[in-house]
């Protein structure tokens, strides 16, 4: 019975966590398109600083073009990661029900892809109605390829966990 109640309390707290991810992700889509470039542009000097310490050395044009392949560089990680997260939420917590960890691997990889996929496109749609913001196919796709980079991570390493454990189990028996 303990199990099983630890087993409720751990998909309690995934979901919970989904739904404040989710919820970080729309407030990322609600701001409008100036504070999204502020935020993006504070990111994206810090990276500068970071990694090329003798920008200041450049002139103007090229410290522009260079900051502008960074912005872009951070804006596209962004979404990557952003989703990446939210299908390894949405897989850990589809793998604490053991009649999914039974499919295969190939379709247990589609529902957090499909569920980021889903969710990317309703956000790029949210998108649509924010001041200075408008919606794009390839920020879907980024997203939806995050997801299911994130999904295919978890899956091996589960496969990989799972699998030793029931070698431990039938070596026991």
């Amino acid at each position: 019975m303990n199990k099983k109640r630890t087993l409720w309390a751990v998909r309690i707290i995934l979901i919970a966590l989904i739904v404040c991810w989710m919820m970080i992700i729309f407030d990322f889509s609600a701001a409008n398109g100036q504070q999204s470039q502020s935020y993006s542009d504070g990111i994206t000097i810090k990276i500068i600083r970071l990694i090329k310490k003798d920008c200041n050395m450049l002139s103007k044009d090229r410290q522009q073009e260079y900051f502008n392949k960074v912005s872009f560089f951070v804006r596209k990680t962004g979404h990557f990661g952003e989703y990446g997260i939210l299908s390894l939420l949405w897989s850990g917590f589809l793998l604490t029900f053991k009649s999914i960890r039974k499919i295969k691997k190939k379709i247990f990889i589609l529902i957090p892809t499909a569920i980021s996929l889903v969710y990317a496109a309703t956000d790029e749609f949210h998108q649509g109605f924010v001041d200075g913001r408008s919606p794009g196919v390839r920020d879907v796709f980024i997203d939806t390829l995050g997801g299911f980079t994130a999904t295919v991570f978890i899956t091996v390493i589960a496969w990989l966990v799972f699998r030793r454990k029931d070698e431990r189990l039938g070596k026991k028996c």
